[in-house]
Order: structure tokens, then sequence, then C-alpha cells
């Protein structure tokens, strides 16, 4: 990390901890490790990219209502932390086919867990069993992460049950409103499409050597900006709340929430994820590579896979399907 770079996460960090108190300049200069000319061209060009700074004489500096821009250094300001073994690394692109190829392709060349690329918008975003999600510019947030979990293969699905649950507590926490997650990887709210998951992972022998986390959550979407096939089913924070929300501040809450989830013990992320879920004690029908499977939805296993009692009261386990209600 350059200097400048610090003295800017330095810089964001008091202000955002002031929480719209002001801060004075003599303070602001100590905190960062700044001079005072330093500390001007850096207010300058940050409210060049729309960050709003009130400046008094005597006061100070204080951050006020921002609009909806991010940065790196915001992120890293926001979210010091180091949770188990993971420091946080943003990328933002304006535009990329998918966050998910771009972190992958990183990971093959060896980038720590925590990267993560965020994406104004992608041309070529995609959902599981290779639908595409659609992912209209300055609307929603698409972001991927990078995770190298001590996990084996046999237990990737546990990391479905993570994230998924990281996403309901990013947007509770925002919001106020908690989503409800359908099995495999959609949230669900006011009974429409809120978000989706893709976890796409490569292997050393039996172990994960690293998985990708791709995240796609409809914050500021309209009705017009879902095309005609998903308009009815598909829903925004916007169109739930009628509220506005910040990308950068969602990324921020979804940060802290996997902060929290990461080493916790898989039973306490299950018994959360059955909470949350539409989907336990519900018949439901499956279609999965092996075919379609009738049954009731019991609950998750240790390596996070879908229990199902089929007609016979056989119980097995299925790692990956589309799922409909009976």
């Amino acid at each position: 990390m350059s200097f400048f770079r610090n003295r800017d996460i330095l810089l964001l960090r008091a202000l955002f901890g002031a929480k719209g108190e002001f801060v004075s300049r003599q303070e602001l200069v100590r905190m960062a490790g700044i001079s005072q000319n330093e500390l001007e061209l850096s207010l300058s060009s940050y409210r060049e990219a729309g960050y709003n700074f009130e400046i008094h004489p005597q006061r100070g500096v204080s951050l006020g209502e921002i609009p909806d821009v991010w940065c790196a250094e915001e992120i890293l300001a926001r979210c010091p932390a180091v949770t188990d073994g993971i420091a946080w690394d943003p990328l933002f692109l304006v535009e990329t086919s998918s966050t998910n190829d771009v972190v992958r392709e990183q990971a093959r060349k060896g980038a720590k867990a925590g990267f993560l690329v965020a994406a104004t918008r992608q041309t070529k975003g995609r959902g599981r069993l290779g639908r595409s999600w659609e992912s209209p510019s300055d609307r929603g947030l698409y972001v991927s992460i990078l995770l190298r979990p001590d996990l084996a293969v046999a237990e990737a699905g546990q990391l479905t049950i993570l994230s998924s649950m990281a996403m309901v507590d990013a947007v509770e926490s925002i919001s106020g409103f908690r989503p409800q997650i359908k099995w495999p990887n959609d949230l669900l709210l006011n009974g429409r499409k809120l978000a989706g998951l893709l976890i796409e992972t490569e292997r050393e022998g039996a172990r994960l050597a690293f998985a990708v986390i791709g995240m796609g959550i409809n914050v500021r979407h309209d009705a017009r900006d879902f095309s005609p096939e998903v308009r009815g089913l598909a829903t925004s924070l916007y169109l739930a709340t009628g509220q506005l929300y910040r990308r950068a501040d969602l990324l921020v809450a979804l940060l802290h929430a996997f902060e929290k989830r990461l080493g916790r013990p898989f039973e306490e992320v299950r018994e959360a994820w059955a909470a949350s879920s539409l989907t336990l004690g519900q018949q439901v029908t499956l279609t999965t590579v092996r075919g379609r499977k009738h049954g009731q939805a019991l609950g998750l296993d240790d390596s996070g896979a879908l229990l199902l009692r089929n007609d016979a009261g056989e119980v097995e386990a299925v790692t990956a399907g589309d799922m409909q209600a009976v």
C-alpha cells in the first residue's frame, strides 16, 4: 500500500468515525500523519469525486450526507479489521464482464484471501447454471470476494450458507428489513428476488484451493431497470423500502457481516440460516442433474447440503438444484 493511499485511508477513517461531527484540521493532520497542505489537497480530491465535506474556519471539517459514490479508500477506512487472517483488498471497476472472472484470474495468480472486486456494471454477469444476472449501471452491488478456506471439497456447501447469511445480515443492517433465503442461493424480500449468489471454487486434491463468492444485490433499481422477463419476479431495496441506499454502505455492511460469520462454528451459522429460510419444512420439487426429486426439506447436513425426505421416507442430501414449492 502506498503512502498516499494510506494517508487517505486514515483521513477518511477519522471523518467517518466522527459520524457527521466536526473534526479540527489539527486533529485530522495528526491522525492522518500529513501536512496542512496535503490535507487540503486530499479534501479537494474527494470533493471532486462527490464526497460532501462541510468546512468551517474554526470548527474544522465534517462529513455530510454522501451521494452514491465509492472508492477503495473509503472501504478500507471503514473496514480496518483483519479477521481470521483476512485483510480486505478492494478493487473498483467501472465496467467488467463479470467480477467473478476477475477475482478467479487473480486467485490463480496468487491473490490473497480478502481480495475483492466491485463493479458499477457487468456486461456478462451470471448466476447459477449459466443464467445471466442483469447488472445495469449504478443500480446494484455487484461484488466478488476471494476466500481461501480450510475446507474439504465435500464441505464447499458451507460457503453458500455462510455467504447467504452475510448477505441477509448486511441488508438488515442498512435497511431494517430482513430478507428470507430460498435454497440454495436466492434472497427474497416481500416474495420477490432481491439478491443472488454464485460461488465458484477450485481444488487442490481433496481440499479447496480457493473460492470466489459472487454476490449481486439489487439496490437502487426502479421497475424499469428490470427486463420484462423478470420485472414481476424481482425487487430492489429501493422498490421495497422507498429509500435510495449507497452501495458503499451496503458493501461495508457486507464485509462486516463476513467478518462476523467467518471463523464461527458452522453449526451456529446453520442455525441462523434455518431461522431465515423459506425452504425448511416445505414440500418441494428439486430439479437436479440427476433428475427431479420430490419431498420435504428437513434441514442442512454438516457439509451444507439440503436434507430431503422423499415420499418413501428416505432422507438424502442434495447439494444443488432448482427448487419449487409444491
